[in-house]
């Protein structure tokens, strides 16, 4: 008889993402995606997955809400054509947010938001640097590189979980913490 994997087994890792964008379309898409990675053989982690629109990080309730709401998430998510030019508003919520964070190995992931998405500029130079000064981790949606390479996500339950993702073949906008090709397009 096959072993069949139950989607919520007692193995799992419990971890959070935040996923901010303003298309229903593109967060169920992303929502999708990190429950088929998450469910892959080997990294059986359990994703508690919340969406904040864009825009409610520019309203001050909203974005307190939203502040408080995502402390502890390990990963949030931006749409691609977001990514590569955010509001600057969204980087003073991203700067609260890092600094009373409770993950410190927490990432910020982009996500294409279209079938022929152009990731050759996948973040604005501003995130790059956000990413780099704040020692995030910066996941991207995107071209396989032929050279995989594993990224080992810490718990607060003592175990370590291999996320398989390969490396960057653009340089110019990688940072010492920074992954392409996470695996999420799998």
């Amino acid at each position: 008889m096959p072993n069949i994997r139950k989607p919520h087994a007692s193995d799992d890792f419990l971890m959070k993402a935040v996923i901010i964008c303003d298309d229903f379309a593109f967060a169920a898409k992303a929502n999708a995606t990190l429950r088929r990675v998450g469910y892959r053989a080997g990294v059986n982690v359990r994703w508690t997955i919340k969406c904040w629109p864009v825009n409610a990080l520019n309203e001050t309730t909203l974005a307190k809400q939203a502040l408080d709401e995502t402390l502890d998430a390990h990963l949030i998510v931006f749409p691609s054509q977001r990514a590569q030019s955010l509001p600057s508003w969204v980087f003073s919520w991203l700067e609260r947010w890092v600094a009373r964070r409770h993950i410190h190995a927490a990432a910020l992931g982009v996500i294409s938001d279209s079938n022929a998405a152009d990731l050759t500029k996948p973040v604005c130079p501003e995130l790059s640097r956000f990413v780099q000064q704040h020692d995030l981790n910066l996941i991207i949606d995107g071209d396989r590189a032929q050279d995989a390479v594993k990224l080992f996500i810490g718990f607060s339950c003592e175990r370590e979980v291999p996320l398989p993702i390969a490396r960057a073949g653009v340089v110019n906008f990688a940072t010492p913490n920074s992954f392409r090709a996470y695996g999420i397009n799998e």
